[in-house]
């Protein structure tokens, strides 16, 4: 065995020592950040703090706060606890009032997860089947997680038709990635699958623009696509159709005019249950068009929103055929 010298182990007390003191300085460092931080925040909301403070504690016509909490469906645990709550439900009211932009709202607990559970609902209704020789039918209830993986599960089946009909009645869209996801299927990489527009968050009133392209091998190759659509056919639906008939050259649309939603929402949960939806996204088709409060003219017009569309669907793939 070999014995450190004095030397040596005085070279490695101050190694410790040294090691110690970085130690010392990086988390002094990051205490002093972390305070830095935090005195930051509080000056950049210091007056909505002392309004907050007053109303919640002080306010002494406590009635009046009752009834603008019942207003917006809001029972306070606490006037302070809930405060931030009704801020957002009175500053979204007013967004709406002002823009018309009806889909900037806050979901109180009972109605976020209503909303979860009727696009679970609605999503259960997707399916697939052969509805004519050589035809495919998809009937996609709305653009979710359920949709998506229902349609990439069964890609397989619904790849052995020569000729499919995608039926996108009362869809009223849903999530951009899963509509991106379904579109790829379709498109050879590269293409372009639709643009959005938001603001840089870091840099005020900035706009950058993404454009979402195809990023894997097309997987559909049909003769034919025939869309039905109608007036409850919106958002990412409306994405979907686009993305296809901007690309392809085999894409017809059947029924009457889209609903016409060019514009995307985030969804932000909050503390107890609650969270907020805006719109934070502006969309545009591949060609760099808009379908808002336009919505996409059919191809063929066809009134009748029963059976009847999808047998004339099917007697137009007949014909071609």
């Amino acid at each position: 065995m070999f014995k450190k010298s004095k030397k040596q182990y005085l070279s490695t007390i101050d190694r410790v020592r040294r090691s110690y003191l970085r130690f010392r300085i990086i988390s002094l460092s990051i205490i002093a950040l972390l305070l830095l931080s935090l005195g930051a925040l509080i000056y950049q909301n210091y007056d909505y703090l002392l309004f907050k403070t007053l109303i919640s504690h002080h306010y002494v016509h406590t009635g009046t706060l009752d009834e603008l909490f019942a207003a917006h469906d809001i029972e306070p645990t606490s006037y302070s606890r809930n405060f931030d709550n009704l801020v957002i439900a009175i500053v979204t009211q007013q967004i709406r009032l002002v823009d018309g932009d009806v889909y900037t709202y806050q979901y109180t607990p009972e109605r976020r997860q209503a909303q979860i559970q009727r696009v679970a609902t609605r999503a259960a209704e997707v399916e697939f089947y052969e509805i004519a020789p050589n035809v495919g039918y998809l009937f996609l209830p709305n653009i979710s997680p359920i949709v998506r993986d229902f349609v990439l599960d069964n890609r397989d089946e619904i790849n052995q038709f020569d000729n499919l009909i995608i039926d996108l009645r009362g869809n009223g869209g849903g999530v951009l990635d899963d509509f991106h996801t379904i579109a790829e299927l379709f498109l050879p990489r590269g293409d372009i699958i639709g643009t959005e527009a938001a603001r840089w968050r870091l840099f005020g009133w900035n706009v950058f623009t993404n454009h979402r392209t195809s990023r894997g091998e097309q997987f559909f190759e049909f003769d034919e696509i025939i869309f039905l659509q109608n007036h409850r056919t919106a958002s990412a639906a409306e994405g979907l159709i686009m993305a296809l008939k901007d690309n392809l050259d085999n894409v017809t649309t059947i029924g009457t005019l889209s609903y016409g939603k060019g514009i995307g929402q985030a969804t932000l949960p909050l503390r107890g249950g609650f969270a907020v939806r805006a719109t934070v996204i502006l969309i545009e088709t591949p060609s760099g068009a808009t379908v808002h409060n336009i919505g996409i003219t059919p191809d063929i017009e066809y009134e009748t929103d029963g059976d009847e569309i999808i047998e004339f669907a099917i007697n137009l793939i007949t014909e071609e055929l």
